[in-house]
C-alpha cells in the first residue's frame, strides 16, 4: 500500500469513527469479492458468440427491408437461450463475467 492509499484509508476510517484496521475488517466482511469462474464464463462466451452473429445477420436483413416474422422469433429464441445460460451461471455464484485479453 502506497502513501496515498494509506492516507485515504486513514481518512475513510476516521470519517466513520473506526480504526484503520477495524474499517478494513468491516469492508472485508461487507464487500466480499465475487467469485470468477473462468471455465464456465468462457463456455458461456463460446455459446453467445455464434448466437450474437446470427442476431446481427437478422438485424442487417431487417435494416435492408427484407426481414420476416419467423426471423424475429428466432432472435427471441436466441436471446432467451443466452439469458437462461447467464441466469444459470449466476445461480452457481458467478455474478460477473470478466473480460480478459485471452481469447
Amino acid at each position: 500500500m502506497g502513501v496515498k492509499e494509506y492516507e485515504l484509508l486513514k481518512k475513510k476510517s476516521a470519517a466513520v469513527g473506526l480504526s484503520a484496521n477495524a474499517w478494513l475488517m468491516f469492508q472485508l466482511n461487507t464487500n466480499r469479492p465475487t467469485p470468477y469462474q473462468e471455465q464456465e464464463t468462457w463456455k458461456l462466451i463460446r455459446f453467445m458468440d455464434p448466437s450474437g452473429r446470427e442476431i446481427n445477420a437478422i438485424a442487417k436483413e431487417y435494416n435492408s427491408g427484407y426481414g420476416a416474422e419467423k426471423e424475429l422469433l428466432r432472435v427471441v429464441q436466441l436471446l432467451c437461450g443466452i439469458f437462461e445460460r447467464i441466469h444459470a451461471l449466476r445461480k452457481e455464484g458467478c455474478l460477473y463475467a470478466r473480460q480478459t485479453n485471452e481469447g
